[in-house]
């Protein structure tokens, strides 16, 4: 049975975390006026090293990049343990592939924590770095 339950948790997990990718990457490469709505209010962002704290700031630090067109590659999810979560709905989401901006294509791994609120998933923290120098 927990096998059984096991499996069930994952499906789901790899499901919610591929329907709410395309909708990230969708926001990040045409819709960043609206990206603060994907992030919890009290949502982190490490992008390439530089911190930034809060769903309005992460936004404002996206529309500060060039457009971007991302992609993807890799994509892996697990569902994070109620127990070390306080029992909310939380999945380890980890992507990998190309972001182009300014004409230059970049290899980039990127890493999100996303929970439940209101019946839709957020970033609790999301991790972008590029992998090596542009081509």
């Amino acid at each position: 049975m927990a096998a059984e339950t096991d499996r069930t948790s994952l499906t789901a997990a790899c499901t919610a975390a591929e329907t709410f990718t395309k909708l990230y990457y969708e926001f990040v490469d045409k819709m960043r006026h609206k990206l603060s709505k994907l992030y919890l209010e009290n949502g982190k962002l490490v992008w390439n090293g530089n911190a930034v704290d809060g769903n309005n700031n992460i936004q404002k630090f996206y529309e500060d990049l060039p457009p971007s067109v991302h992609i993807l590659n890799c994509l892996d999810s697990q569902p994070v343990r109620e127990e070390a979560v306080g029992k909310q709905s939380t999945i380890q989401v980890t992507t990998a592939g190309f972001v182009t901006l300014k004409d230059r294509k970049y290899p980039f791994h990127q890493s999100f924590l996303i929970t439940a609120k209101e019946d839709k998933w957020k970033v609790v923290s999301d991790v972008f770095r590029f992998q090596s120098t542009p081509s």
